[in-house]
């Protein structure tokens, strides 16, 4: 019923269909696979998180096809507007990614990913459309659902459950989604299968206002205040570690070493102290874990 490779299957066919759309623009084509190798590697991350988390299989298969659907709406977004910038596809009819990638998956393509029932659309669905700005309510629900994850399984329990329960799991694996998506952007400019532009504008002092408050940098509204510039950008991607609240997630930045390795690589002077004040937050954070969350 749940079936990883039945999905990823479905999901090749998806964007080569994306593909065959495009005619003689290699912008958009590599813009398509490039986030086709992101979301493998959110999923091959993600795999090494609910491990640690000690999923079940037949959660473990769930989760697996949200990591590897959560950027599904990103191919058609590069066909609409050539780029990744959320605020073009307002003219689509969409105010972000997520929320396309929930409608191409309740289109059918879920229907493909996982045929003969219908149970699991609305929580991978919910997932897809969550993981962009949704903000978890409470890193508690980790703790409060991990018996759940570990020995109920995934079919009959979102047969039989609460919708209040139906929730909480989504939320745990939107918040899982959300820490292994913000590790893997750590790792593409470390690989440098992304560059971000630098440039001599200064930072808002609110935006450094909010950033030192740990309060969560919303691209849209940022760009909707005239608050952004590309340098920005370092700001809200240093934020991510106000919202990763998994400890596994935490430990891989903390033992590559990716903080102290992108201050050096970014060598930005706009957020050189952003930086450092980011690396101690972290560990401040991973010393009062309780072994799950930070």
């Amino acid at each position: 019923m749940l079936n990883y490779l039945n999905a990823l299957d479905s999901f090749k066919k998806h964007i080569a269909l994306q593909k065959a759309s495009i005619i003689d623009n290699d912008v958009i084509l590599a813009l398509i696979d490039k986030k086709v190798i992101h979301s493998y590697a959110v999923v091959s991350n993600g795999i090494k998180v609910v491990d640690k988390l000690n999923f079940n299989d037949s959660f473990k298969e769930l989760a697996k096809i949200a990591f590897l659907d959560h950027d599904i709406g990103r191919f058609r977004q590069a066909c609409y507007t050539s780029s990744f910038d959320d605020t073009k596809l307002s003219s689509y009819g969409y105010q972000d990614h997520g929320e396309l990638g929930k409608d191409i998956l309740l289109s059918g393509l879920l229907n493909d990913q996982i045929p003969n029932t219908r149970v699991f659309d609305e929580p991978i669905s919910t997932v897809v459309n969550n993981h962009v700005n949704k903000i978890i309510d409470s890193k508690d629900l980790l703790i409060l659902c991990s018996d759940l994850l570990k020995s109920e399984d995934a079919y009959q329990f979102f047969m039989t459950v609460d919708s209040e329960t139906k929730k909480q799991v989504v939320n745990i694996i939107t918040q899982i989604v959300q820490d292994v998506d913000r590790l893997d952007i750590y790792h593409q400019i470390l690989d440098e299968r992304w560059i971000p532009k630098k440039s001599e504008d200064k930072i808002d002092f609110k935006v450094f206002d909010m950033f030192y408050q740990g309060k969560y940098l919303n691209i849209a509204k940022l760009k909707q205040q005239g608050l952004w510039n590309v340098n920005v950008g370092e700001l809200v991607r240093l934020s991510f570690i106000n919202q990763i609240k998994l400890l596994s997630v935490a430990q891989i930045i903390k033992e590559e070493n990716i903080l102290s390795r992108l201050k050096e690589k970014r060598n930005n002077p706009y957020v050189l102290d952003a930086f450092d004040v980011t690396i101690q937050k972290l560990e401040e954070r991973m010393k009062n874990s309780d072994g799950i969350t930070i």
